[in-house]
């Protein structure tokens, strides 16, 4: 049973991977990319009729990553679930909650977790690029299999909590959560960028301290898994909303 705790959680990590240090900068590239508007062209009296397609092709881009990451969620839920036959929960949940820490530690900048900051190098044609909206769903899928710089800490806690679910199910739910954290503000930004074209810009002003943030709160969450406290605490805030 998903807790409020562990959907919040997973939330805050997709938002955090919004506002990795590297995702911020690439926001014209990505919303040019997936509507086929660019920032030149929004400098045009009639910027307000590309919002229809700014929205559709950054709904279809935030589609194609989701169901990369839900599939990673069935993924980590079910293989946590064959792992847990063979070792106590328990265990897997200290496991989880030191690479948890360790995850929180390379958004900070403590440790370097090399795997995790390298991007694949998925290219899609430049004949299919230009297609604006029609090719948005394939980059989506594309920026999903491939993550970016600065993601994978954060995408890896998320699936880190979906193999604690030790449901598949359970774990493709989370994903979902994940990427609605990652998606929302990528949508908000898409709608907003054609009124004030200067907004991705102006984010990167608080980048930083949101990064930092999005890594003591990640540290926190995985101290609480391998103490044994994260449990207590679902239970806390299950009683709370529970009806008496």
């Amino acid at each position: 049973m998903l807790s409020i705790a562990t959907v919040l959680a997973t939330f805050v990590a997709g938002l955090g991977s919004f506002l990795a240090p590297c995702t911020v900068p690439l926001l014209p590239a990505y919303l040019a990319c997936v509507s086929g508007v660019s920032a030149a062209e929004l400098s045009n009296p009639d910027r307000h009729s590309f919002r229809l397609r700014l929205l559709a092709g950054s709904l279809l881009y935030v589609a194609g990553f989701t169901v990369v990451f839900v599939l990673l969620g069935l993924s980590a839920g079910g293989i946590a679930r064959v792992a847990n036959g063979a070792v106590s929960g328990r265990v897997v949940e200290i496991i989880g909650g030191v690479a948890v820490i360790l995850f929180g530690m390379a958004i900070i900048g403590v440790v370097r977790v090399g795997l995790l900051e390298r991007t694949q190098g998925f290219q899609l044609p430049e004949r299919l690029r230009r297609r604006g909206v029609l090719g948005a769903f394939l980059v989506g899928i594309v920026f999903g299999l491939g993550w970016t710089p600065c993601v994978g800490p954060y995408l890896a806690a998320a699936l880190t909590l979906a193999a604690l679910s030790s449901h598949a199910v359970t774990g493709a739910l989370l994903l979902v959560v994940y990427s609605l954290g990652l998606g929302l503000p990528f949508i908000a930004v898409a709608l907003l960028w054609a009124s004030l074209p200067e907004l991705p810009r102006r984010l990167n002003r608080f980048v930083r301290p949101l990064t930092l943030a999005g890594g003591v709160i990640t540290v926190v969450l995985g101290v609480l898994l391998a103490t044994g406290a994260y449990t207590h605490l679902t239970s806390y805030l299950a009683q709370l909303s529970t009806p008496t």
